[in-house]
């Protein structure tokens, strides 16, 4: 029997993972909007947008700074954001950002596509950010891209996960995500990563999972990251989402139904089912039906339609 722990925390990407390949702008009272859905149904730990100051790459995350701006904070909620830069962290300490989430990727091949360096020079050019973050008492949660397989031909090696894993740790970071960002693990793949590193750095304070669902095995990866005792997991209401660097990758999991999943399982999510339901349909709203994948969600309209 597997490893079943009493708590998962979900950690809620919708309008950040969600939301930054749609192709329009959601506005920032909308925004604010489902933040308060979110909160209201019980989710603790949202990422909230990209402090992108260059905002060319995603031109859709531009009004982050607003979103934090206006939004309504809450006492124990975790307001995180994904940035790239000191200039992109002196911007989120400057709108009280309290969690930095930093990201490069497991694939050699991939990084060095995107930015024309090497992997531990991508690496080096994180310092800064660190130094902003102890300045500022922020958390760093470090995010690995492609952590378990790569479409771009190159295997993920054991030995490029520490390169990246003890480059975070140099600059202060306390939490390591491993992303299946083209959706091609498997569970028997992301139990085994998780276990080895997790044995080699077991002072590592918060471990985390980033499932897409590309492939159709997001949630039995889930069950996977769990057994080897992840207790954090990525999701997005409705299953939006995507990948602007991997052609043809679909979203992340749907809250809605990892929710379904974990609290059929005994596993504490602290989540409202019924808010989350209803913060799921606002999504799909928003996105106007652009890459919403839910079966909850589905489930739901069948219902009303019937009703």
């Amino acid at each position: 029997m597997f490893n079943v722990p009493k708590k998962v925390r979900v950690c809620e990407v919708s309008t950040r993972d969600g939301m930054q390949n749609l192709p329009f702008m959601v506005g920032v009272d909308e925004k604010v909007r489902l933040l308060d859905m979110m909160v209201d149904a019980g989710i603790k730990e949202i990422e909230v947008g990209s402090f992108l100051p260059d905002t060319t790459a995603f031109p859709l995350m531009a009004n982050t700074p607003e979103v934090f701006a206006k939004m309504h904070r809450k006492e124990g909620v975790v307001y995180r954001a994904l940035l790239q830069t000191p200039a992109g962290a002196r911007q989120a300490v400057e709108y009280g950002c309290n969690k930095f989430k930093i990201n490069t990727s497991a694939s050699r091949k991939h990084f060095e596509l995107m930015t024309n360096r090497t992997l531990e020079e991508g690496l080096k050019g994180f310092t800064e950010i660190g130094q902003v973050a102890k300045e500022n008492n922020v958390k760093l949660l470090g995010s690995i891209s492609l952590a378990f397989a790569s479409p771009f031909g190159d295997e993920i090696t054991y030995d490029t996960l520490r390169t990246i894993i003890d480059g975070f740790l140099e600059i202060g970071v306390t939490q390591i995500s491993l992303n299946d960002t083209a959706g091609l693990a498997t569970p028997v793949m992301v139990n085994q990563f998780f276990k080895d590193m997790m044995a080699y750095y077991p002072n590592v304070e918060v471990w985390a999972f980033h499932p897409h669902n590309t492939r159709g095995a997001g949630l039995a990866n889930v069950i996977a990251a769990i057994d080897a005792g992840v207790e954090y997991i990525d999701s997005s209401l409705a299953g939006t989402g995507g990948c602007n660097v991997v052609k043809g990758a679909t979203g992340n999991i749907s809250t809605e139904d990892l929710v379904y999943m974990l609290q059929g399982m005994g596993i504490d999510t602290g989540i409202d089912f019924d808010k989350m339901v209803e913060a799921g349909l606002y999504v799909e709203q928003l996105a106007q039906g652009h890459s919403c994948d839910s079966y909850i969600l589905n489930l739901e309209h069948f219902k009303r339609a019937a009703e």
